[in-house]
C-alpha cells in the first residue's frame, strides 16, 4: 500500500501535521530512506529523536546509512545547530541558508533534494527570539522550494501547536497531510516555478487553505523573474481556484513592473477575474494555447 511519503515530488513543500510519537518516527524514516534510494541528497533535522537513534533505525530498515553519510548524502541536525545556530530563529538567515543548501546538492550532482523537519523546538522554546514569524518563514520558503527541486516536509505536533497557530502554519505551505488522510491523497497544490516562459505553473487546487503560501510565491515573482520580462501563470492544470486566489493574481499583476499572462484559465476562474480586476492594469489573460486573437487588445 502506498503512502503520502510515495506520492510527493521535487517541488512540493508540505506541512505534515501528527498526533503520535511512532506517525513521526514512521514518517521520518520512508522519507529518508525514499530518498536516499532515490539517489537524491537528504537532509534530516531532528528535535524529538536522537540523530543515533534515526540512524540506528534506518538500518533496521535495511538502509546504508552509514555509507550515505560518509558520503555527505544524508545529514542529520538537529535544531541548535541549525534553525537556532545563531541563539534566536534568524528567519531570513535560514532562508539564504536555504539557496546554499540546494546550490551545493546541485553542484555535488544529485538528483534532488530531500528535506525533513520535526518543527517541535518553535513549541518547546516559546522563549526564543523570532518564532513568532514562523508562519511567515514557511510562506517565504515555499517561494525558494518552488524551483521543483527539493521535496520538504515540515512536520508539527498536534499535541504542541494549538490549533489556529497550526492552521495559519499549514496556509503558509502548499499543501498540508493531516491524520486519516485516505489512500488517495495528494498534494492540494503544486508551485513550479518555470523558465520558457518565467513565470510560475499552478497544479491542483488553490483556496484559502493555501493562500499565504501562494500569496508569496506570486509576490516574489518580481524579484525571481529575469529583468523585462512578464509573468506567465499556468493555471491550465488548476482544477480549482476560489476567490483568494483569484484577487491574488490580480493583485501580483499590478504589483509586477511588466504585468502579467494568466494561460489556461478555467471558466470559473475567469469570472472570478473579471468580477475582481475586469480593468487590473498589466493583466491579460490569454486561452490555453497562450496565443491571444489577433485583433484583441488590453485585458483579454
Amino acid at each position: 500500500m502506498t503512502t503520502p511519503v510515495d506520492r510527493l515530488a521535487p517541488g512540493d513543500h508540505i506541512c505534515w501535521p501528527f498526533r503520535t510519537d511512532d506517525e513521526r518516527l514512521t514518517t521520518m524514516l520512508e522519507f529518508v530512506g525514499a530518498g536516499l534510494g532515490a539517489g537524491e541528497k537528504v537532509l534530516c533535522f531532528t528535535e524529538e529523536i536522537a540523530p543515533r537513534t534515526l540512524q540506528s533505525a534506518l538500518a533496521e530498515r535495511g538502509v546504508d546509512v552509514e555509507t550515505a553519510d560518509a558520503l555527505g548524502q544524508a545529514r542529520f541536525h538537529t535544531a541548535d545547530t541549525s534553525y537556532l545556530a545563531t541563539g534566536r530563529f534568524d528567519a531570513e538567515a535560514v532562508l539564504d541558508g536555504w539557496h546554499r543548501q540546494l546550490a551545493e546538492a546541485r553542484q555535488e550532482g544529485y538528483a534532488g533534494l530531500r528535506v525533513i523537519a520535526d518543527m517541535a523546538w518553535a513549541a518547546r522554546r516559546p522563549q526564543v527570539d523570532g518564532t513568532e514569524r514562523l508562519a511567515w518563514y514557511e510562506a517565504q520558503a515555499s517561494r525558494i522550494f518552488a524551483d521543483a527541486y527539493a521535496t520538504v516536509v515540515c512536520m508539527y505536533d498536534q499535541r504542541l501547536f494549538p490549533g489556529d497557530r497550526l492552521r495559519g502554519i499549514a496556509a503558509a505551505h502548499p499543501a498540508a497531510v493531516f491524520p486519516r488522510t485516505g489512500d488517495d491523497w495528494h498534494p492540494r497544490l503544486r508551485l513550479v516555478r518555470t523558465t520558457d516562459p518565467a513565470g510560475l505553473r499552478l497544479i491542483g487546487e488553490a483556496d484559502r487553505a493555501c493562500r499565504d503560501a501562494l500569496e508569496a510565491v506570486l509576490a516574489g515573482l518580481a524579484e525571481d523573474l529575469p529583468a523585462g520580462s512578464p509573468a506567465t501563470v499556468d493555471v491550465s492544470r488548476l482544477a480549482f481556484a476560489d476567490v483568494s486566489c483569484a484577487a491574488a493574481l490580480v493583485r501580483t499583476a499590478g504589483a509586477l513592473p511588466y504585468g502579467m499572462r494568466i494561460v489556461g484559465a478555467s471558466a470559473a476562474l475567469r469570472r472570478l477575474l473579471d468580477m475582481i480586476g475586469a480593468e487590473a492594469p498589466g493583466l491579460t489573460v490569454l486561452p490555453a494555447d497562450g496565443v491571444a486573437p489577433a485583433a484583441a487588445t488590453g485585458r483579454r
